[in-house]
């Protein structure tokens, strides 16, 4: 019910309006004072809110002499949230797009909360037109990611994926990525698991994943060739490794870890 009661505020509905929108679909018509019990809205609150969801075409009521109060329907009160928040991105997008955007800054900026990095994440493959290297872990990958990934994958010209995964999960619904394998030392050399993004060769984002995240994202040319070069490279030395792997593991051994003895 929290959830319910924090989405709903998002559209312009409060805690006891919503309490009230939701008593009447549970328990169907009702009088002010049951829906107050049922509710537990404040029968000294509960009219004004009745009033005003009527008005606004929310909850109907029966203009008898006993007063009975029923709820818009869940299909109804959906399409018309969908329809109002639609117009609101309208209105948005015709005002912000008379806006000219200054020309790109090049420094460093901080993303230091989960969601906003979730976010980001979604963006840069989701608006990438061109190229999309990435390198991610299994364990950061959610449902919608994939599909992105899907999606990104079947449009661009250069798609690139170096998988991570701590227990040698690689399973993923793509045409080709490589499965890095090395993940312990990784894990040593980085401090723990981080994300990795390029896209366009227009903005990159990068940083550690673990309890202390330190992300950064930026259109500096210095760090997007750096990055870029970064997941180049590993997937240049994981072809290698996956076309000639008997030959490798004769010379480093079967884990081949004496590979990186540098």
């Amino acid at each position: 019910m929290e959830s319910l009661l924090q989405a709903m505020k998002y559209f312009g509905f409060t805690e006891m309006e919503t309490k009230v929108y939701v008593s009447l679909l549970e328990f169907g018509p009702s009088t002010g004072y049951e829906i107050s019990k049922k509710s537990g809205v404040p029968r000294s609150k509960v009219y004004n809110i009745l009033e005003k969801l009527v008005k606004e075409g929310i909850i109907f009521d029966n203009h008898a002499d006993i007063k009975l109060y029923t709820a818009l329907s869940v299909e109804e009160m959906l399409l018309r949230i969908d329809n109002k928040t639609e117009k609101q991105f309208q209105q948005i997008e015709h005002y912000l797009s008379r806006i000219t955007e200054k020309q790109k800054s090049y420094e460093l900026w901080k993303v230091d909360h989960l969601q906003s990095v979730i976010e980001k994440v979604h963006f840069l493959i989701n608006h990438a037109n061109e190229s999309l290297l990435i390198q991610i872990w299994e364990s950061d990958l959610t449902e919608e990611i994939v599909q992105l990934l899907q999606k990104a994958e079947e449009r661009l010209n250069v798609f690139i994926l170096i998988l991570f995964s701590d227990n040698h999960h690689y399973d993923l619904p793509l045409k080709h990525y490589y499965k890095h394998g090395f993940e312990q030392a990784k894990r040593h050399d980085m401090g723990g698991r981080w994300i990795n993004i390029i896209a366009d060769d227009d903005s990159v984002l990068f940083g550690t994943l673990e309890d202390n995240i330190n992300i950064i994202w930026t259109h500096h040319p210095a760090m997007l060739s750096l990055a870029k070069e970064y997941i180049k490279h590993d997937a240049y030395t994981l072809k290698i490794i996956e076309d000639h792997r008997e030959m490798l593991e004769k010379t480093y051994g079967p884990d081949l870890g004496q590979i990186r003895e540098i």
